[in-house]
């Protein structure tokens, strides 16, 4: 019997991958096929270029058609395109009763109702449920109670996204497009549930887009994106430096923010020209970009309006700033809190960049 197989796209904030995959042993993966396209990205809730962003979704389609016949295709929503919304819901029951799925499904209904044409709701997910004896739990299906109350997330799409993603899909033959969050995908993949269930903050950091997310049981609570990644701090470097946008990249891998100075130069070769840069210009310009990171970051916490433990960490992921040796430990001191890298734990694909595309593939694969 052939096993399950799943085709997702995730749409990056600098490149488009799209992977073919099904579920391997220990909750692994086997990739069947994986496509990659560099592209101009987003910003403030916008495409660059939509007729380039077309383009490339309708060869990824196209490519994920020759390696498998699903006919629906998972499609990943970055932050920038999406609002989060949670509500407290309660229904009531004559008598005590079993809870059945319909019973959840009311729950949700009677909490929310999306009335903007704008958007399109995408996800409606629990960050925890309550009965009639105050038990509080994370699946209420099989429970007896004749209350059922519960505090919910609601993620909606842009529906510019939408109708800027699905035609080019459609086009190239699938019958199905499912959007889903990416935040949401991570948080459920890469967080355990025990950790989720007490509160967890998550900053996916990409080249040009960063989004913050506070989430709790299988929910998001609060979410914020914001203009920032790896490419501002190799924009930095090249406007500091006037170098090429590759020998900034190359100065910015080789840089170590924790390493302490005893000259007045670094040897860092760009490669091309020979030339040496000093080491305490380039940390000044690199900080000083990480400087709009911890803002925004410490912003978002404060305007979340919730109180974060001291011994929540700060997880990040991402390819923007997962490769600056140092960077974890200098956003921990200057935030006041622990810092941790999360990635995929899977045999040769343990990476922050991997872990958009991986958490997409997971949940797809979840899905009955």
């Amino acid at each position: 019997m052939q096993k399950k197989q799943v085709a997702v796209i995730d749409i990056g904030s600098s490149k488009i991958t799209a992977v073919v995959a099904e579920r391997g042993i220990n909750k692994t993966f086997v990739i069947k096929g994986r496509f990659s396209y560099e592209y101009d990205g987003f910003a403030d809730g916008a495409f660059f270029d939509t007729e380039k962003l077309k383009s490339i979704l309708f060869a990824l389609a196209s490519s994920i058609k020759k390696t498998t016949d699903v006919d629906t295709v998972y499609v990943g929503v970055p932050g920038e395109f999406t609002q989060v919304f949670v509500r407290d819901s309660q229904i009531s029951f004559a008598k005590k009763k079993k809870l059945q799925e319909e019973d959840v499904s009311a729950l949700y209904d009677a909490s929310f109702v999306l009335s903007s044409t704008k958007y399109t709701l995408i996800s409606r997910s629990a960050i925890v449920y309550e009965l009639d004896d105050f038990r509080r739990l994370a699946y209420p299906v099989g429970a007896v109670s004749s209350i059922l109350k519960g505090k919910l997330s609601f993620v909606v799409c842009t529906n510019y996204f939408i109708e800027a993603v699905k035609p080019a899909l459609d086009t190239a033959g699938f019958k199905n497009v499912e959007f889903v969050s990416s935040a949401l995908a991570e948080a459920l993949y890469l967080v355990e549930a025990e950790t989720r269930d007490r509160i967890a903050i998550i900053a996916d950091i990409g080249y040009i887009s960063t989004t913050f997310s506070i989430v709790q049981g299988d929910g998001i609570l609060y979410q914020k994106s914001f203009a920032y990644g790896g490419g501002f701090i190799t924009a930095a470097i090249t406007e500091k430096f006037q170098t090429e946008f590759d020998v900034a990249e190359k100065i910015k891998r080789k840089l170590n923010l924790s390493r302490i100075s005893t000259s007045s130069a670094l040897d860092l070769i760009d490669g091309e020209n020979g030339q040496y840069y000093g080491i305490e210009e380039i940390k000044h310009t690199v900080l000083s970009s990480l400087e709009v990171l911890c803002e925004n970051i410490s912003d978002a916490i404060e305007n979340s309006g919730y109180n974060i433990p001291e011994y929540v960490p700060l997880m990040i992921t991402g390819g923007g700033i997962s490769y600056v040796r140092g960077a974890k430990e200098h956003l921990s001191n200057r935030l006041g809190m622990a810092v941790e890298i999360i990635a995929p734990k899977v045999p040769l694909m343990d990476k922050p960049t991997e872990s958009t595309i991986l958490s997409l593939v997971d949940l797809a694969l979840e899905q009955k």
